[in-house]
């Protein structure tokens, strides 16, 4: 069976929306739905990385179409990485420093 592109989106989106709306989830069900919603923005990535990447591609769309593109691709990466800093730092003082310091220090040679 081929499916289209949009099609496996769509369905991407059901299910991310059915795991965002699953009730009474535990700290296991958050972990599965975070492993999901990451492979889903890694499939979509690599194909704008296709796109971008094609100039037979990117040559069809008009200096405004770009430009929003472009815009709207900023705007996601900048809140995604404002995001990732503060959750990283939450977890360096949650201890993963010292936890990285201590396995880096036990390397055994023979």
């Amino acid at each position: 069976m081929n499916v289209s592109w949009t099609e496996r989106s769509m369905k991407t989106l059901e299910q991310l929306r059915e795991l965002k709306s699953a009730k009474e989830q535990d700290r296991l069900d958050y972990v599965k739905t975070m492993r999901f919603a990451f492979a889903a923005m890694g499939q979509s990535l690599a194909g704008w990385m296709q796109w971008v990447n094609s100039p037979e591609i990117m040559s069809t769309f008009n200096r405004d179409e770009l430009e929003k593109m472009a815009e709207t691709i900023m705007e996601m990466t900048e809140k995604f990485i404002e995001y990732d800093i503060k959750i990283t730092d939450e977890g360096m003082r949650k201890g993963f420093a010292k936890q990285r310091e201590q396995d880096e220090g036990s390397h055994f040679v023979i």
